[in-house]
């Protein structure tokens, strides 16, 4: 009976364990997974062109009713996709020329990915000049 007790106590502990390491969402796996699934989404974003204005409007509706609703059940995997978007967007951005046909709607939802400033950053001309910006003072 002894003998029972402790290959029941044995069993119940392993499969406590599985249970917990699989109910865990926030495994390595699965940061990497909302991590691959943000740079697939990116790529396919930077080279889909619409057949129309409002097929895209769809697009990017579904885009950010899927990111609201990964904010709401996981904010962990939300931030991790929010972050591998927001990588794939700059670095994309940065290679980005005359050869890239975006629409406007994806330089917004692109903005919004990207904070103002790196945003900006990436749409101006690249020029060697440093401009120096010393505001007149106020005159009475």
């Amino acid at each position: 009976m002894k003998f029972v007790r402790i290959h029941i106590i044995i069993f119940a502990s392993f499969c406590g364990i599985g249970v917990s390491a699989q109910s865990n969402p926030h495994t390595k796996h699965g940061l990497r997974f909302y991590e691959t699934m943000a740079q697939r989404d990116a790529d396919y974003e930077h080279t889909f062109q619409m057949m129309n204005h409002q097929d895209e409007q769809d697009y990017w509706s579904d885009q950010q009713n899927f990111e609201r609703h990964l904010g709401t059940a996981d904010f962990t995997s939300y931030l991790i996709y929010m972050k591998g978007k927001k990588d794939a967007y700059s670095t994309h951005l940065q290679n980005c020329d005359d050869h890239c046909l975006h629409s406007e709607l994806y330089f917004k939802k692109a903005g919004e990915y990207l904070s103002s400033s790196d945003f900006d950053k990436l749409l101006s001309p690249k020029t060697g000049e440093m401009v120096q910006n010393i505001p007149k003072s106020k005159q009475n």
